[in-house]
């Protein structure tokens, strides 16, 4: 028999055993769903993680392409600036050149010269066009630009942008196509230069990517109330565009197919601006393509509506922009400019001496500052950098002496600078004092409009400055049919001369005339050389006479011969270049009799002007 005792230790030890079994199947499952627990944070924290690193990859990614995509448009602009520029420095060299070379003649060395400055006048605008794309996208991510609406005519400013498409079109062989709904109403408010802007973009664009066949642009649009929605078109026969590249087209600092458009000039910027454009004016843009096909851009404008008038109905006096039409004269009124530039003042001069301005000069600040303490003025232009005193001190001085200078006390100070950057107007008004501001380099129509806003001027027509001749004389010679003919749907005959277009170019009667007589004088050898190289087959010379008659029939406002020229010169560059050979061959063969009768027109007409 087992003592009492033990009895007792036994259950004691089994009580023991099993509250430590307890114990440690409690801790063991405590343990484990801790465990579990554990687990399930760690794959949380781990799916964090990889998703948090997934979007670094993708920002560093973008950022990457971003990068990319600027080192590339910085890449291509520093080609698209020096561009320009080569042509700008070698064409005056060839100039210099030309007007010390003993062996050519007064009447030869001219009209060399006139080529050389359309060349370099041509190249300048498109460095301009290059600068102002850049410009603006800065502004307009910057969130500051501003649309300036008036009143315009819808007529109007198609009138003055279709000829010069139709011309860039002819240019290369392409056949625009314009077509506008008259019925729409005509005068509207708006910002009629950045329509301009958006409208030139476009076609632009579909004429620098078209090779062969046509480029359409196409008015219609529909009234809401007291809103007219413009619907521009614009559709070509060009390259087209990649599906895979349309999300991109719109974007900044992006070329789509760069590797297929390498060859074309221009920022890339275009469309980037006309959307932005739009989305600030309420519009929009929409595109479809095909590749190698061809593509249709369709921009809806609104503006709001100022009358009844359709745009069948235009009357010039109705336009807002009529001045533009008109010579804006001060005569007698003192001006004086200060800049260290020479050759920016002899630009300034030049302008306000076509508006007969009294104009003095000073090529720095001290001397600027003698002559306005002695001198009376209507208007003082001040360049702001220039060395020992800036225009910036100079007007500093003025504000801190008024007695020194009381005699130009009400005087409008305007700055001359070629800071065009982002706020720079503002900057020189509201914290330097300008009354004003014009960015360098500035037009003749740019200076007349910031110096109309302070000095009342008189305006007069074209036809009444120089009478009546000042119109378009219309051409008498025949042009025979054949190959090379001027293109279909060109508007007058290609002997043609507008003579207000060679007058907005020479800026005045004398110059235009000397020109004109240059142009006549070498009429002889001209034809001598053409028919000469063209017996021969020397493309390049007959190249080299064509490509400065191009250039010289633009000045003298030749501007159907002229757009002829530039297809025979492109066609001779083709040819020299081994491109297209038969075809371009038989067209400067066949067009050979069409071109010189054209010649011997526009010089017929040219005859009866001067």
């Amino acid at each position: 028999m087992i003592a009492s005792g033990s009895i007792i230790f036994y259950i004691f030890i089994i009580v023991a055993i099993a509250v430590v079994t307890a114990l440690l199947t409690l801790f063991i499952c405590l343990f484990v769903m801790k465990g579990k627990k554990l687990i399930l944070l760690n794959r949380a924290s781990y799916q964090a993680l990889i998703d948090n690193n997934e979007k670094l990859a993708d920002a560093e990614r973008r950022a990457n392409e971003a990068n990319k995509a600027k080192s590339d448009f910085l890449s291509s602009m520093s080609h698209e600036i020096r561009t320009p520029m080569n042509t700008v420095l070698g064409m005056n060299e060839l100039i210099r050149m030309t007007l010390a070379n003993p062996d050519l003649s007064i009447g030869e060395k001219i009209n060399r010269v006139v080529g050389y400055s359309a060349d370099i006048q041509h190249s300048g605008e498109s460095l301009l066009y290059i600068i102002n794309d850049i410009l603006d996208i800065s502004k307009i991510e910057s969130g500051k630009f501003e649309i300036r609406p008036a009143g315009y005519h819808m007529h109007k400013l198609t009138d003055d942008m279709i000829p010069l498409f139709r011309l860039s079109a002819e240019g290369k062989n392409l056949i625009f196509n314009y077509e506008v709904d008259e019925d729409l109403p005509g005068y509207i408010e708006g910002d009629s230069v950045r329509v301009r802007q958006i409208i030139t973009n476009i076609v632009n664009n579909a004429i620098k990517y078209t090779k062969d066949g046509s480029v359409s642009l196409k008015i219609s649009g529909k009234v809401e109330e007291e809103t007219v929605i413009y619907d521009i078109v614009v559709s070509d026969t060009g390259i087209g565009i990649r599906k895979e590249d349309m999300g991109r087209l719109f974007d900044s600092f992006e070329r789509v197919d760069s590797a297929e458009t390498h060859y074309i000039e221009g920022t890339g910027l275009g469309l980037t601006i006309v959307k932005r454009l739009l989305d600030i004016m309420g519009g929009s843009v929409e595109a479809e393509s095909e590749y190698g096909v061809g593509t249709v851009f369709t921009v809806h404008i609104p503006q709001r509506i100022l009358s009844n008038e359709r745009i069948s109905e235009y009357r010039p006096e109705t336009a807002s922009e009529m001045s533009e039409d008109r010579r804006y004269y001060i005569a007698g009124k003192k001006i004086l400019v200060v800049d260290d530039n020479p050759t920016n003042l002899t630009v300034a001069k030049s302008f306000l001496e076509q508006m007969r301005a009294d104009t003095d000069t000073a090529t720095n600040g001290r001397d600027a500052l003698k002559l306005i303490s002695e001198n009376k003025y209507e208007l003082i232009f001040l360049d702001h950098m220039m060395p020992e005193m800036s225009g910036v001190k100079v007007l500093k001085k003025i504000h801190r002496n008024p007695e020194n200078y009381m005699v130009n006390k009400d005087t409008p100070y305007i700055v001359m600078t070629a800071n065009a950057l982002v706020g720079a107007k503002e900057k020189y008004v509201d914290e330097y004092g300008f009354d004003d501001y014009i960015s360098k380099p500035f037009r003749f129509a740019e200076l007349v409009s910031v110096m109309s806003t302070y000095i009342q001027g008189d305006r007069y027509t074209y036809d009444e400055v120089i009478g009546k001749k000042a119109g378009r004389i219309p051409g008498t010679a025949p042009v025979p049919a054949g190959m090379g003919g001027p293109p279909p749907g060109v508007k007058g005959e290609v002997g043609d001369i507008d003579k207000a277009k060679g007058l907005e170019t020479c800026g005045d009667e004398r110059t235009y005339h000397d020109v004109a007589e240059a142009y006549l004088e070498i009429e002889e050898e001209n034809r001598g050389n053409l028919e000469r190289y063209h017996k021969t087959n020397d493309w390049e010379n007959y190249r080299i006479v064509v490509h400065a008659l191009k250039s010289s029939s633009l000045t003298i406002g030749a501007m159907q011969f002229a757009g002829f020229s530039k297809t025979v010169e492109g066609a001779a560059a083709e040819l020299l270049d081994e491109k297209e050979m038969e075809k371009n061959l038989g067209y400067l063969r066949g067009s050979f009799g069409s071109y010189m009768a054209a010649y011997a027109s526009v010089c017929e007409n040219l005859k009866k002007i001067v």
